[in-house]
């Protein structure tokens, strides 16, 4: 027989596997010839100039999630 804590466990192992599938559903952010973050032009096929933009776009994103805002694109995620 299950106690509290088995249920506890089994919960939690159940919504962390829900979050994880969440976010494969997510669509991935397309190239769109300049950076996600800064704007700079880019080549095709890249989504940021450089990590530390694409670092910023992150720490950005998950502030304004937080909030409870986003910004166009937010609900995409970086790959």
């Amino acid at each position: 027989m299950s106690d509290d804590a088995d249920i506890a466990e089994e919960n939690i192992e159940l919504d962390r596997l829900a979050a994880i599938e969440a976010c494969r559903r997510q669509p991935s952010m397309p190239a769109k010839g300049a950076c996600w973050f800064c704007d700079e032009p880019l080549p095709p096929l890249q989504k940021f100039c450089d990590s530390d933009c694409a670092f910023d776009f992150e720490r950005e994103q998950a502030a304004l999630m937080r909030a409870g805002r986003s910004r166009p694109g937010g609900e995409l995620r970086a790959e």
